[in-house]
């Protein structure tokens, strides 16, 4: 994986990757031991993630950021992910970096707009 290694920029590749479906990316961003949880979904491991991470990704149109912030070990990002059956939803993830790679993924967003 090329570019910066900080959790913040690590944490921006990612989302900024999944809002354009480069799903390569995303696993490159990823732990093999990824542990991914959102208010829909516990997941844990790179393929089950990055496999449910491609399929939402069908349906999104794109990712705006709106801010990110974090340290040596974690990053904050905030965003607006636009969609074509739910409008923009928007979602914070707060990500725990390992060794350059994302270890962990908490998804916050409100769940609401999925069930119109």
């Amino acid at each position: 994986m090329s570019g910066s290694r900080q959790p913040v920029d690590v944490a921006v590749r990612f989302i900024e990757a999944f809002g354009r479906g480069d799903m390569e990316t995303v696993s490159a961003c990823l732990a093999q031991d990824v542990v991914f949880e959102s208010p829909r979904v516990s997941l844990a491991g790179v393929g089950p993630v990055v496999a449910a991470m491609a399929e939402f990704a069908q349906v999104v149109v794109g990712v705006k950021v709106v801010a990110a912030l974090g340290d040596a070990e974690q990053a904050v990002v905030v965003y607006e992910m636009a969609t074509g059956p739910f409008g923009t939803i928007r979602a914070v993830d707060h990500v725990a970096v390992r060794d350059g790679r994302i270890a962990s993924d908490t998804l916050v967003f409100d769940t609401a707009v999925l069930s119109g």
